[in-house]
């Protein structure tokens, strides 16, 4: 990871990690500044594997890392963003 990349990563309050997506490194649930969440599990990161997800948007692209497990329930996910302050679309 470049030095830039290190810097992006802000540690949260809660010990939650913000990343921009492109930069998604560890499997888990994330969500985005407008609620909307993204499963990434482990297989997805393993080197060689497609489909590539890329995700372009003209506003900021952080994502919040709000659970390690990719499979966790919706009901726990909502919970979980909601005490990061995070907004809820899903």
């Amino acid at each position: 990871m470049s030095d830039a990349s290190k810097k992006q990563r802000q540690p949260l309050e809660h010990g939650y990690i913000a990343c921009r997506f492109d930069e998604i490194d560890k499997p888990g649930v994330y969500v985005n500044n407008h609620g909307e969440m993204f499963r990434v599990p482990e297989d997805a990161l393993a080197e060689g594997r497609s489909p590539l997800m890329t995700w372009e948007t003209a506003e900021s692209n952080l994502v919040t890392r709000i659970s390690e497990d990719a499979y966790t329930a919706i009901s726990k996910c909502r919970q979980l963003a909601a005490d990061c302050d995070l907004a809820v679309n899903f």
